[in-house]
């Protein structure tokens, strides 16, 4: 049977290292948010006003797709959750001037479409859900998630002689401050909070502490952890 985990967290908290460990574990496949080949990323952090409605209808539809992808092929870790979009960076973009009221509008307008075609699709297919198992969001302090922009060396993301990026990262670093409690206020799905700070995913004891969390957490909310104890749990 079927398990889909999503992963959550803002700009440099470490999502796909994690994601890649968590589906590791588990015996799943995941999902990468696409970074690579994205023709807005660069012209965005350029120019956040021309770029900022462009950006996000990309990653959107993106995320889209990749959620099809899950439903149809399940077992999988999802590097970025769908309902960060709308939550998150379209919000901090209307909120910060990058995006018009009309942009927003539309934006949100699309993603309440997307939504709802999920919906559709889950009462289409009986065995297939339009929610994650579980959310793994990534939590740390900002000063260590600025380390892990500074390491990971993607010259677009670098907040030297750039204090208005270093602003950006700020606001989303306090946006994400909420998002947990407005996830879970949604009853989209359980989730597990992975400090940052305190587990070195290059370290066994670390990752094998997390992993037995996240099996914790499954086991108590859905009745299993690994995909084959789905069909044994009842």
């Amino acid at each position: 049977m079927e398990l889909v985990i999503t992963t959550s967290g803002t700009i440099g908290a470490g999502k796909t290292t994690w994601s890649e460990r968590i589906a590791e574990h588990f015996g799943v496949s995941v999902l990468r948010e696409k970074v690579d080949g994205n023709p807005f990323l660069a012209k965005y952090y350029d120019d956040p006003k021309m770029y900022s409605f462009h950006l996000q209808v990309y990653f959107l539809n993106h995320r889209f797709k990749a959620i099809k992808e899950a439903l149809k092929h399940p077992n999988t870790v999802l590097d970025r959750s769908i309902y960060e979009d709308g939550l998150i960076f379209a919000k901090l973009q209307f909120m910060n001037g990058s995006m018009d009221t009309d942009s927003y509008k539309t934006y949100q307008d699309l993603l309440g479409n997307m939504m709802q075609e999920l919906v559709d699709l889950h009462e289409g297919q009986a065995l297939i859900k339009k929610s994650p198992d579980l959310l793994v969001h990534l939590d740390g302090s900002f000063d260590e998630i600025q380390r892990r922009v500074k390491k990971r060396g993607r010259p677009f993301e670098q907040t030297d002689n750039n204090p208005e990026l270093l602003q950006y990262y700020k606001d989303l670093y306090e946006l994400y401050k909420t998002f947990v409690q407005e996830y879970t206020a949604l009853g989209i799905s359980p989730v597990y909070v992975l400090d940052i700070d305190k587990y070195d995913i290059e370290n066994p004891e670390h990752v094998a502490e997390v992993m037995a969390g996240i099996e914790k957490v499954l086991i108590e909310k859905r009745g299993f952890a690994f995909p084959e104890q789905k069909g044994d749990s009842k």
